[in-house]
């Protein structure tokens, strides 16, 4: 029996891996493709006035975009790639948990009977002032 529960938790452990890699791998090259090319300063000046509202570079619009349409693990990939201090990482970290594969679930909100609309509006709406409270608490900590 023993045995049996540690095959399966193995196949089930590789198949969660390749799943997660399946996501991560092509994000991150993504980001490093963005990241070197001439697109990455436009984001950073486009976006800087924003994300210097929740205490962020210009530059973490990138993660927070991408755990919008994918999930946390394609966030944590690109963050991976970004020089950022902890308070940082635990804002846009709250901000992707709290609007994360808004796309997926939108679908799935509408499917059980709720608005999409309005859902969708609430999580994002959420994102942002869990974003400023925790960049506030950040800047004033400064972790």
């Amino acid at each position: 029996m023993l045995i049996t529960a540690i095959k399966t938790g193995f196949f089930k452990a590789i198949k969660t891996v390749i799943m997660l890699l399946r996501i991560v791998l092509p994000v991150y090259a993504l980001v490093v493709i963005i990241r070197y090319s001439p697109l990455m300063p436009f984001l950073q000046d486009t976006f800087a006035p924003a994300m210097g509202l929740f205490g962020l570079p210009g530059d973490a619009i990138i993660p927070i975009v991408t755990g919008a349409f994918t999930d946390e693990y394609g966030a944590i990939a690109v963050m991976n790639q970004l020089v950022l201090s902890s308070a940082q990482i635990t804002t846009i970290a709250i901000m992707v948990t709290m609007a994360h594969t808004i796309p997926v679930e939108a679908a799935i909100a509408q499917k059980v009977g709720l608005n999409w609309g309005k859902f969708t509006t609430f999580r994002i709406a959420m994102a942002i002032l869990s974003g400023l409270l925790v960049g506030w608490l950040g800047g004033i900590f400064q972790w």
